[in-house]
């Protein structure tokens, strides 16, 4: 989100500063660390403000939560103002560079008075190609080489995109990976393997007994446009899509450790150094270090076994309490994919005039893909009809013609498999409207097997507002379950202000399931507030808001949303068999 990643922003350029003017370590790790937490946080940081919550984020310390308020308050911190002051402003458009750090940005900006950021890289460029970068102290022949390739790349550079995305690109190159016959194995790194909702880098690693023969299987990947640097054990190419990746190549014998030290988080990295440090170790990608003596490990496991505690899944690697219960060897069993029984926010094709987008595919390809993800039972719940231009009457001839229609199709269905094997629930997404009501008729509603009341207009309304608009809105018998909460588009739309705790409260006293909606670009909610209603008794539901048959298989998206926020199987309504799901849906 836009705020957060400002923010942060912010912060890492203060620590730039403390590091190049003043070499205060301490300062420049606890604005490092800062800017990290904020930029991983699941809502905006300036709501927490407004909220008066900044204290409960990890890694605000009291100096650091007052510049904040004053930013939030004036849009400047005075004394982040001073410290800029200090450097020329370019240094902080060079920082943007891939392979350079705020101690080279400052030397080249200061040497070349580079005080405009807003043409400093082009006027680097222009350096580069006057060769006058080779007067600059410790600056070599090769760091000006490797400059020169990441500026190519600087202006088609992608930012931080959706998981989705990410995943797709990455899963292509490792199963190509996986073909080598030295390769043993291959995995995402990073922000990627622990499931984060968007991804800035894509990087992957791979197990192999014979690292230069994996090497040369890494660069001859078709998709590769460009190799930018290349080695024994780490390369970065570009891809032609634009994407860049970094594969490391691991020997067994070191795998696990690599594996646990590039996965991060770098908060989680920094409170498993903590702990080794106490206990007389150091940590690094190649191992533990006690003494002289470097131990390896082959699995992550046996790395955190060593470190006395449990293997801590990659999804919740995010210093949020994880690493204590791990501990304690209290970790929850995390729901996983195979335990999902059914889906029950799938949209259908049949035509009317509705209130927001139709569903494309046909209830039997919608069934026969329930069959083949072993699901019990299917949900359709298409959008109710458009309020405006229809009257009540010819709402419920609509409504009752799509039951006639879904129903009419499944025992079509039933008939081409012979045994019955999934169960067929219709429901509705209905809209909240904005003053709570819900946008049929109590009479229509009570038609249907369930409903999920969603917001899907006037976003802007007050936290006050928002919260009364949804428990209005769940205080409908047949409203089971709350859809996509925050109303959050990745990249597009912030989440909704609410009390959520007020609301989460409410739904575990009434029996009302949150939806953690699986659709990439929304991943909602986040998984902070999966936590908060785990920790309030909340049912939960993970549902993929398919409005195509193909969308169907994103429920792994949905799974991994909910390990982030530490769900485990019995916080996950539709991992019940079917006739445990529908007393619970009852």
């Amino acid at each position: 989100m836009t705020i957060n990643r400002e923010t942060a922003q912010l912060l890492e350029r203060v620590a730039a500063v403390f590091r190049v003017k003043e070499g205060d370590t301490f300062r420049v790790k606890a604005y490092n660390n800062a800017a990290a937490v904020i930029e991983n946080l699941g809502e905006p940081i300036d709501n927490l403000w407004k909220e008066n919550r900044l204290d409960s984020v990890p890694g605000l310390g009291e100096g650091i939560q007052k510049y904040l308020s004053e930013y939030f308050t004036k849009g400047r911190v005075r004394h982040f103002d001073s410290q800029f002051k200090k450097v020329p402003a370019g240094m902080f458009s060079l920082m943007s560079i891939r392979g350079i750090g705020p101690i080279t940005a400052y030397k080249i900006a200061k040497k070349f008075k580079l005080t405009d950021e807003k043409t400093a890289i082009k006027k680097l460029s222009l350096l580069i190609k006057q060769k006058k970068l080779k007067n600059l102290e410790d600056f070599k022949d090769k760091s000006v080489l490797r400059l020169t390739k990441s500026l190519k790349i600087n202006s088609t550079g992608k930012g931080r995109i959706l998981l989705s995305e990410a995943f797709k690109i990455a899963e292509e190159y490792i199963n190509y990976l996986k073909k080598s016959p030295h390769s043993i194995e291959a995995e995402p790194l990073g922000s990627l393997r622990r499931k984060l909702a968007t991804v800035g880098d894509i990087d992957l690693a791979v197990n192999s007994n014979n690292p230069s023969k994996t090497m040369e299987h890494v660069l001859s990947y078709p998709n590769i446009s460009s190799v930018i640097t290349s080695g024994e054990k780490v390369s970065h190419v570009k891809l032609k899509n634009g994407f860049e990746v970094d594969i490391k190549i691991s020997e067994p014998m070191g795998w696990g450790s690599l594996l646990q030290h590039y996965t991060g988080s770098k908060m989680h990295n920094i409170h498993l150094r903590t702990i080794a440090k106490d206990k007389g170790l150091s940590l690094s990608e190649y191992g533990v270090k006690k003494g002289k003596k470097l131990l390896r490990f082959n699995t992550e496991i046996d790395f955190y076994r060593y470190l006395g505690m449990q293997m801590i899944p990659p999804e919740i690697r995010e210093d949020g309490g994880e690493i204590e219960l791990a501990q304690r060897n209290m970790l929850p069993t995390l729901v996983e994919q195979k335990d999902i029984k059914g889906d029950l926010h799938i949209h259908s094709d049949f035509d009317y005039p509705s209130s927001h987008d139709l569903g494309e595919s046909t209830l039997h390809e919608i069934l026969r893909q329930a069959q083949k993800q072993k699901y019990q039972y299917v949900g359709i719940a298409d959008h109710n009809p458009k309020i405006t231009g229809l009257s009540e009457k010819e709402t419920k001839r609509i409504l009752i013609e799509r039951k006639k229609y879904l129903e009419k199709n499944f025992r079509t269905y039933e008939k081409s498999v012979k045994t019955r094997t999934l169960k067929l629930l219709i429901g509705m997404e209905v809209d909240i409207r904005p003053d709570g009501d819900l946008a049929l008729s109590d009479k229509l509603i009570d038609t249907f097997d369930y409903i999920i009341v969603s917001i899907h207009s006037s976003f802007e309304k007050s936290k006050e507002d928002n919260t009364e608009r949804i428990l209005n809105a769940l205080s409908h018998p047949k409203a089971i379950i709350l859809g996509h909460p925050t109303g959050r588009i990745i990249n597009s739309r912030e989440p909704i202000p609410a009390d959520w705790p007020k609301i989460f409260d409410y739904c575990a006293k009434n029996g009302k399931m949150l939806e953690i909606n699986a659709y990439p670009d929304r991943l909602d909610p986040q998984e902070d507030l999966i936590k908060l209603a785990i920790n309030q008794g909340v049912r939960l539901i993970i549902n993929t808001d398919s409005h195509h048959v193909g969308h169907m298989e994103l429920m792994k998206f949905g799974v991994w949303q909910a390990k982030r926020g530490f769900a485990g199987k019995q916080d996950i309504v539709n991992t019940r068999p079917l006739q445990d799901f529908l007393r619970v849906l009852k």
